[in-house]
């Protein structure tokens, strides 16, 4: 992201809180702070006392606030009492050091902070005071999202279930604030403010990485962290089909990883790649929004771009990537026309692409493709899509019955008589092939199916994740993995030899 100029009367307010000024203070190396009525702060820098113009004069409600977050409340009215102060000071969790404060010959209010220490948080602050707090309880309670909106409670998604988490309170906009300038740097908060919406992701290292979108919204801010493990998960451990390896190793054509919101398509692929960075010498290009999951290069090389921090758009680092000599391309999400004319060049071109989708549904998956285009280019691009698509992978978390969640994947082969089907239309037709499993290709319903007959999942969550119920419901009824428009009933199908 390209860092935006702030407009000057904003670039000078005064910091809602003393703790900017002393972090700002301990950042530029100074000993001691001065602030007075009517003058912008002063830092003991090197002996000299400098004046800090890139904040504003301060005002006396200003003053008078910065003050009750310095002193106790016996300090503050022993204060009040007597205009004038010289002890010891500390904001736990935050820093220490000594006040003298009163006023100036002038009249005017005055205080000097001297021998500031900052201290690290308490694990008392972490827990109920800072998103780092919040992100270690979350990992705890093996959470997937963290929620944080001005006057709500943190929230917190429980294999897929929203949780309310009361014991922090609800959230007031200073500390919605507070919780801005931990995650983000002074650059994006500048960019927050003017365009009310910011991606980015942090690390803590050793713990987590968490993808983070802060917004503004009619109640006030809003941040929503998804928490990523550091370790990148293999296909064994997530147990996904041995397929998605194979197609992983394939040497040019897209693939197209799609499902709803929080489906886990960026987890799958990650796997995909690691398998890949395991075992083959290859270079592969990340473009993402932001990264989700660090590569470690093993065999493989990786080269991974964030949109916003290493590029600008999606489509001008995909068509860098065709320059960086790539065997694989990952694009985070396809989104526009021009991407997917890109990707699919790529694919055409010698490079394995990998991409996703917001579908539920191979086919679909397909047809969305389609319709990036105009319905008079679509009969020409389509057999240009046909000929690059290698598989589409549709994919959907389904609650187990252990209190996780698992995958159910639709797996769309591209073979020739699934090619041909495509360029005709005849939609209908692939789900019937794709049932008889030719290349591993498989509906949802088959793979719901057998999760449920390996008591993974239940039949309510099963019919509910099912994108054709009626379908489901007669292949776990009579025990067959196959729907009622095969004609075959179990007996049939079990004694059917392989296909």
């Amino acid at each position: 992201m390209t860092a935006t100029r702030v407009p000057a009367e904003s670039q000078l307010n005064a910091p809602a809180s003393i703790r900017f000024i002393v972090q700002d203070a301990h950042n530029r190396g100074a000993t001691a702070v001065y602030l007075q009525v009517g003058r912008t702060p002063f830092y003991r820098i090197s002996g000299k006392l400098l004046p800090q113009e890139h904040f504003a004069a301060l005002a006396v409600e200003q003053f008078r606030h910065y003050l009750q977050e310095v002193l106790s409340p016996q300090q503050l009215k022993q204060y009040l009492t007597h205009r004038k102060l010289d002890t010891d000071v500390r904001i736990h969790g935050f820093m220490q050091g000594r006040i003298n404060c009163g006023p100036t010959a002038h009249g005017t209010e005055a205080m000097s902070l001297n021998g500031i220490v900052l201290d690290g948080p308490s694990e008392e602050i972490q827990r109920q005071g800072t998103v780092y707090g919040m992100v270690k309880d979350a990992l705890q309670k093996e959470a997937s999202d963290i929620h944080l909106q001005v006057g709500e409670a943190p929230r917190f998604r429980i294999q897929g279930k929203m949780s309310i988490q009361e014991s922090y309170g609800k959230i007031t906009t200073r500390q919605f604030d507070e919780f801005l300038a931990e995650v983000l740097s002074p650059i994006q908060q500048e960019q927050f403010q003017i365009r009310q919406e910011l991606d980015t992701a942090i690390l803590y290292e050793g713990l987590v990485r968490c993808r983070v979108n802060c917004a503004q919204s009619i109640m006030g801010g809003s941040m929503v962290l998804r928490l990523i493990s550091l370790q990148v998960p293999t296909l064994e451990k997530l147990c996904l089909p041995t397929i998605l390896g194979y197609l992983a190793e394939e040497r040019q054509g897209l693939i197209i990883v799609t499902g709803a919101v929080n489906s886990g398509k960026s987890t799958s692929l990650a796997a995909m790649l690691r398998h890949v960075n395991d075992l083959y010498p290859r270079k592969i290009v990340t473009i993402e929004d932001p990264i989700e999951y660090v590569h470690t290069s093993n065999q493989a090389l990786f080269t991974q771009r964030e949109v916003g921090l290493h590029t600008q758009e999606f489509r001008d680092a995909l068509r860098a990537a065709l320059r960086q000599d790539p065997d694989i391309i990952l694009i985070g999400e396809m989104r526009d026309r021009e991407t997917v004319d890109t990707a699919i060049r790529a694919s055409l071109t010698g490079h394995l692409v990998l991409g996703t989708l917001h579908t539920k549904g191979a086919v679909n998956a397909f047809k969305r493709l389609l319709n990036f285009y105009t319905p008079e280019e679509q009969e020409t691009v389509c057999f240009q899509i046909v000929e690059a698509l290698k598989a589409v992978i549709s994919q959907a978390l389904v609650p187990t019955v252990e209190g996780g969640r698992t995958a159910a994947l639709e797996i769309m082969v591209n073979t020739d008589t699934i090619r041909d089907y495509l360029l005709k239309g005849c939609f209908d037709e692939i789900n019937q092939l794709m049932e008889e499993g030719v290349d591993n290709s498989q509906t949802l319903n088959q793979s719901l199916f057998d999760l449920h007959e390996n008591g993974i999942i239940n039949t309510t969550d099963a019919l509910a994740m099912s994108l054709a119920p009626d379908d489901l419901g007669y292949m776990l009824k009579n025990y067959v993995r196959r729907s009622s428009r095969s004609g075959l009933m179990t007996t049939d199908y079990m004694n059917r030899p392989p296909s």
